[in-house]
């Protein structure tokens, strides 16, 4: 896939979109350290945006992705991108608590009794989403890559969430991809 054949939505600017598609499809950001989408696996994409994510998932060879975006402007370049693919959109907003879809909501919703991979980027509602997930909840999912967000003031919020994943048996990897920037991504593997 190249990025002129996606459609865009009609915010943010064309570079952001270069940007993102380049760090998806060629730096694969979100495949490191042995968190992966594989064959058949059941992906769930948090944050879809257009489905950039998805569709690098299906080329993957994902058996099946739910993509989950709740910002209205994303919707018609979703369903456009995501048009005869094996993948399901939900119009979502994922976090936890006051009525937000939670990784229990995902679960339900979708039928299934585990996820293979989840990828979060879900703008600064990854820690509450995290911190409150039962532990149970959580070994229902087997890889998980998330962006999270002001890593300089949520260093503490960071560590609570790497402690969480330990203590529940999964190894994880913490990369500052882009120096420039106040993000990072957390790379999260069952034992």
């Amino acid at each position: 896939m190249y990025l002129y054949d996606y459609k865009i939505a009609e915010v943010g600017d064309f570079e952001w979109y270069q940007n993102v598609y380049k760090e998806i499809w060629f730096d694969h950001e979100y495949s490191r350290y042995g968190v992966e989408v594989e064959k058949n696996d059941i992906v769930v994409d948090c944050g879809a945006n257009v489905g950039f994510f998805t569709l690098y998932a299906l080329d993957k060879g994902a058996k099946h992705v739910y993509s989950i975006e709740c910002d209205d402007k994303n919707m018609g370049s979703l369903h456009y991108n995501l048009e005869n693919t094996n993948s399901t959109i939900i119009k979502e907003y994922v976090g936890f608590g006051g009525g937000n879809f939670n990784i229990e909501n995902i679960l339900e919703r979708i039928n299934k009794p585990f996820i293979d991979i989840i990828k979060i980027d879900i703008e600064w509602a990854e820690y509450d989403l995290l911190l409150n997930t039962p532990d149970s909840i959580m070994k229902r999912v087997n890889k998980w890559v998330i962006e999270v967000h002001d890593i300089y003031t949520h260093h503490e919020l960071i560590f609570q969430i790497i402690e969480k994943f330990s203590k529940n048996g999964f190894d994880i990897n913490f990369e500052h991809i882009h120096k420039e920037t106040n993000l990072a991504l957390l790379y999260i593997k069952k034992r």
